[in-house]
């Protein structure tokens, strides 16, 4: 039987985040920690849909694995990623309008300090909602479902972590690279987040837009 390997993985994984709750992202940061949040806490509606097989529908089991698949669909802890830290869309949905931050990890060090509870997926996108088989346990159909979305999220070119829901650690600050601070950044957040990476030797990079461009540059 052939088997699906994966031989290129991104050096780094983006996550958009607002600053609206700035204690909490400025802590996770300096904790070394991610939150994996329930399914019901996704943005996008469609998230956790999926078909049957036809030749199930109406059987004797029907009932019992749409239970259970939504059960563990709602058990299962997520968090989301970018492969990219410079689309605007993004920076306008998940970043308080390009007013809050893209913090860059380094995926090596995830990997290699979560623990074993924790996986990475890339997501597939597709223009119908996956069909499950009931030949796998309801966590795997749950994970299965949960990492496909509608192409016309294509654009954000996502990653998950799953795991079991609320705070896990990666334990080395290092596992942060840099902080990329919005267009629209308060002063006294960029300051703030600044003095706040510094001891943990973080670089922090204000972006500038041009025209149709952004660019970034250090922070002093």
């Amino acid at each position: 039987m052939s088997k699906v390997n994966s031989y290129v993985q991104p050096a780094t994984l983006y996550r958009y985040r607002s600053l609206e709750k700035f204690d909490r992202e400025i802590s996770a940061i300096e904790d070394a920690s991610l939150f994996l949040a329930p399914h019901s806490r996704l943005n996008d509606p469609m998230e956790g849909r999926f078909s049957v097989l036809e030749r199930l529908r109406g059987g004797p089991k029907y009932e019992s694995l749409i239970k259970k698949m939504g059960s563990a669909i709602e058990e299962i802890g997520i968090c989301s990623f970018s492969e990219t830290h410079d689309n605007e869309i993004m920076w306008a949905h998940y970043a308080q309008q390009f007013a809050g931050i893209c913090v860059a990890y380094r995926f090596s060090k995830l990997l290699t300090n979560l623990n074993d509870s924790v996986e990475f997926i890339r997501l597939s996108y597709q223009d119908k909602a996956p069909t499950i088989p009931q030949s796998k346990t309801p966590e795997y159909l749950a994970k299965r479902v949960l990492s496909c979305k509608s192409y016309r999220w294509l654009y954000e070119r996502e990653w998950r972590a799953f795991g079991p829901q609320g705070q896990v650690e990666y334990k080395v600050t290092s596992g942060v690279q840099t902080v990329y601070l919005g267009a629209e950044i308060s002063s006294t957040d960029k300051k703030k987040i600044i003095a706040a990476m510094k001891p943990l030797g973080i670089r922090c990079r204000l972006m500038s837009l041009e025209k149709y461009s952004i660019t970034f540059t250090d922070c002093k």
